[in-house]
């Protein structure tokens, strides 16, 4: 198990050692530009086509107009990022990350990488990978069970990352890890991360235990934790039987003693 693990970390982390050999394998580029906003930190906003950054890319490029800019992934707080259509939107965010080093209790903090916010709620799920690109996938129809086309943004290179974040954690955390090659083996880091993660909610625990759920159903574990809980139909009150007020005199008991008042 822990043999699994370490080949697993290990594969992850080729990536982004500085001085490794790294063949890309890429698997349909889809589209990788796109109108976007960059807010910087100084509260400046830059409207533009922006060239969907890489993982480790140090700066963004985006073009204003006929007029081509850089800027630097530090002074940058979030892109957003428009489909084609401009019904979807995604935000990139140059951001620390963290993994699990022990029991699901002690975190190794990674350095700065551009992440991808593809999901919002109690959990937020970003995606992580040497490239990005919006392009049709195949994916299920909850209600109809069938297959149907989706554009999405994906990372378009053979590693994909998938971390998690609550609002009150400081930065995402990798809970599965996936190819977009061969994926032989990569169940064994979702079920033992992905039950750390979510060991607030027994249920999903044990479907991911179970296999139930697997890495590839991260996104669908995401929206059941965030659903929030159906409210209890409150009991109707039964209606008050109409009872008519009748006024009674009231008797003097036996042997009680009267007295008028004196003018």
């Amino acid at each position: 198990m822990k043999l699994n693990i370490f080949l697993v970390m290990s594969a992850l982390f080729i990536a982004s050692t500085a001085n490794s050999q790294i063949t890309i394998y890429r698997f349909g580029l889809g589209q990788q530009k796109a109108d976007a906003i960059i807010f910087k930190k100084d509260k400046q906003q830059i409207n533009g086509v922006v060239h969907f950054p890489d993982f480790e890319d140090k700066k963004v490029k985006i073009k204003v107009g006929e007029k081509n800019e850089k800027y630097a992934a530090s002074e940058i707080d979030s892109i957003q990022i428009f489909d084609a259509e401009k019904k979807l939107s995604y935000t990139f965010l140059w951001t620390k990350s963290k993994v699990y080093k022990k029991k699901g209790t002690e975190f190794k903090v990674i350095k700065e990488k551009w992440l991808c916010k593809t999901i919002i709620g109690k959990v937020s799920l970003y995606l992580g990978g040497l490239e990005y690109g919006i392009k049709e996938v195949k994916v299920k129809n909850e209600e109809t069970n069938e297959k149907i086309k989706e554009s999405k943004m994906e990372v378009v290179t053979k590693d994909v990352n998938h971390y998690l974040k609550r609002s009150n954690e400081d930065y995402p955390i990798l809970v599965s890890v996936s190819s977009n090659g061969f994926s032989a083996g990569f169940n064994v880091f979702f079920k033992e991360y992905g039950a750390y993660y979510f060991s607030d909610k027994p249920e999903i625990v044990k479907k991911i235990q179970d296999k139930e759920y697997k890495y590839e159903d991260i996104e669908k574990v995401v929206n059941l934790y965030n659903m929030k809980p159906a409210k209890k139909a409150e009991p109707k009150a039964e209606p008050k039987s109409e009872v008519k007020a009748t006024k009674t005199k009231a008797t003097p008991k036996a042997g009680s003693k009267t007295t008028a008042k004196k003018k």
